[in-house]
């Protein structure tokens, strides 16, 4: 075997060993798609597991994977499985979308917008998530009046600070201010 960046491949690809390895994994992988679409979990996480195994870098394996951890709601596993996608195919925005919902689920709403923020098919996704963050900034500074003192001081620190984060910033920051001030946000500006 000679290694090659991240991945590892052998000296003559066509080799008997070789052909039967990528067979014997195709099967697994095969086993544990059908496994996962009968929501049958242990049976497919064993078919999975023992692809990688054997190749512990199988992008095809790890899609599987990920595919079966959303399924089982462990959002933290998903978020280790895509980070090993990420770290094979950087370039593939759907891993990121896929952390991004699995950041979200486990509460950790800046990540995830970050996430979102890579992949252009998540922009409804993102756009629910900031409206989300934006209510629940809207919430805190009722009811935190430590956040609400910083925020009043540095809106964007204390934001960062909380582990929040908007792609719309100003945007996201001018409907906070809006809902926590609507009668003075509804004046005109003084002169």
């Amino acid at each position: 075997m000679v290694a090659t960046g991240f991945m590892h491949r052998s000296t003559n690809p066509t080799s008997p060993n070789a052909i039967e390895k990528r067979r014997r994994i195709a099967i697994q992988i095969a086993k544990a798609e059908r496994h996962l679409s009968k929501n049958e979990f242990e049976q497919s996480t064993s078919s999975i597991n023992a692809v990688l195994a054997e190749s512990s870098d199988h992008l095809g394996a790890l899609e599987v994977q990920a595919k079966l951890l959303w399924k089982m709601q462990d959002f933290r596993a998903l978020v280790r499985t895509t980070n090993r996608l990420m770290m094979l195919n950087p370039f593939e925005p759907g891993y990121h979308g896929l952390q991004g919902m699995a950041l979200r689920a486990l509460g950790l709403y800046g990540q995830a917008a970050k996430a979102l923020e890579r992949d252009p098919n998540a922009s409804k996704q993102l756009l629910d998530l900031e409206c989300f963050q934006a209510s629940l900034v809207k919430d805190t500074l009722k009811f935190d009046k430590i956040f609400a003192a910083k925020y009043a001081k540095n809106p964007l620190e204390a934001l960062t600070e909380k582990g929040f984060y908007f792609k719309e910033r100003e945007a996201a920051l001018a409907w906070v201010s809006q809902q926590v001030n609507p009668v003075n946000s509804a004046l005109p500006p003084k002169s």
